[in-house]
């Protein structure tokens, strides 16, 4: 099987009842007499098909994101570019939020405070010593839990719409395996910078000649000596913008094939010449690179109940059913083997008492393995949701081990999986965006 806007999933009604609505209530609102003023306190700067998003949500966006280059020690970008990048990070936020509301996907409270948990023991904290720690530093802690739960909904969109139809074969692995490029690729990790220059889908010649000249201009900008960096910040249509285009340490066979075929030939501080893909124009930057994958990794023994929606079983019943049963084994009163023993869907665990035996990072879909890294060892499970139905497990011991081969076939089937992936990600992304009515008002 295999982080994270107020009211962003909310839908609206439609830009002229939400304008005439607050018009109307201004009006009750004014006194009666004939030198009245009326001051709007808030307008729409986009809407987003049936909805909208508000000066005011663009502002504390704004604000959270000057905050965390503050706390970077790096300077603010122009203020019409910071309004622009996030103003369209968040029409994408949007287009998806209202994607996931049509389709039923949810992140309820146990599964939330369960993931917080987690991001607070990884900063060795508790969970309200973390709420705390970021009050303090001037977040707001329950518009933070709203992002954390937005975020975490739109990754369970796009595993459902994007990883759900990517499928990689023993002999696609074993090819990879063989071929020069994967054992270049096993050698070394990349830390890539990215600028992207955007092609909308089915653009017409001379949008694909707008960002051509664009893209042109930005490695011309980029050759005379400018920093990468900022040019990432003010011309970038990529996701990490505001980040400076900064994409992260990955090994080098979990890039887009696109990207590590150019990384291999870059060294440290090179820069790509552009690259066309399905998405638009991409320049890479090889900010640093190192050697060699561990074959060292941490694996987790973990048992599970699944219970399944049928032809007899709606989706809600599975979900109280799945509570009933986890209610059960918390309290102590059913034993986690004899629950799953006896109504587990997932007959090759079952049989087993849940047990899966031990598992590895990137071998469970991601909802699974959120859960499994944010459960303490021994403790039970919230009731959460994947493709496959309605789960609640039990974490019983963690080890590290040599994986060797097996890892290496491990790393392999996870890097295909991950570059594809990321390659269609970008796509539909950009598709979801280009079929969408979008009206920006800034």
């Amino acid at each position: 099987m295999n982080k994270f806007t107020p009211d962003a999933g909310r839908r609206m009604p439609d830009a002229k009842h939400v304008l005439g609505t607050l018009f109307a209530t201004l009006l009750m609102l004014m006194p009666l007499t004939s030198n009245a003023k009326v001051e709007m306190l808030d307008r729409i700067v986009a809407v987003v098909n049936d909805g909208a998003i508000m000066a005011s949500e663009l502002d504390e966006r704004i604000n959270i994101i000057a905050l965390q280059f503050q706390e970077r020690d790096q300077p603010l970008p122009p203020p019409a570019v910071m309004r622009e990048q996030v103003l369209d990070r968040m029409i994408l936020e949007r287009v998806q939020l209202q994607l996931a509301d049509r389709g039923g996907i949810k992140v309820d409270e146990a599964s939330l405070n369960q993931a917080l948990a987690g991001i607070a023991r990884q900063n060795n904290m508790t969970l309200e010593g973390f709420a705390a720690a970021l009050q303090q530093d001037g977040y707001d802690w329950p518009q933070f839990r709203e992002q954390i739960r937005e975020d975490m909904i739109i990754s369970r969109l796009q595993q459902r719409s994007v990883a759900s139809r990517i499928r990689v074969t023993d002999r696609e692995v074993d090819r990879f395996l063989e071929s020069e490029m994967g054992k270049q690729m096993f050698q070394e990790d990349f830390h890539l910078g990215h600028i992207l220059v955007r092609v909308p889908a089915g653009a017409s010649p001379e949008e694909v000649q707008a960002a051509t000249s664009k893209v042109n201009s930005i490695e011309a900008r980029l050759n005379q000596g400018e920093d990468f960096h900022q040019l990432a910040i003010s011309q970038s249509d990529g996701p990490k913008a505001l980040e400076g285009g900064d994409l992260g340490w990955r090994p080098a066979a979990q890039w887009p094939t696109l990207f590590s075929e150019a990384a291999l030939q870059l060294e440290k501080g090179e820069i790509s010449a552009p690259i066309r893909s399905g998405a638009g124009f991409h320049i890479l930057k090889m900010i640093d690179r190192r050697g060699g994958a561990e074959k060292v990794v941490t694996q987790y023994q973990v048992s599970h109940v699944l219970i399944k929606a049928d032809a007899l079983t709606s989706n809600e019943q599975a979900r109280d059913q799945a509570t009933r049963l986890q209610d059960q084994v918390a309290s102590g009163a059913a034993d986690f083997a004899t629950i799953a023993a006896e109504y587990s869907d997932d007959p090759g665990s079952a049989r087993n008492g849940g047990e899966l035996g031990w598992v590895s990072r990137g071998e469970m879909v991601p909802e699974f393995e959120e859960m499994m890294l944010n459960t303490p060892q021994g403790e039970v499970s919230p009731v959460f949701e994947t493709q496959f139905g309605w789960h609640f497990l039990q974490l019983q011991g963690t080890r590290d081990a040599d994986m060797s081969e097996e890892f290496r076939r491990m790393q392999a089937m996870q890097a295909l999986q991950k570059r594809r992936f990321e390659e269609e990600l970008e796509i539909w992304v950009q598709e979801q965006r280009s079929e969408s009515y979008v009206d920006i008002r800034l």
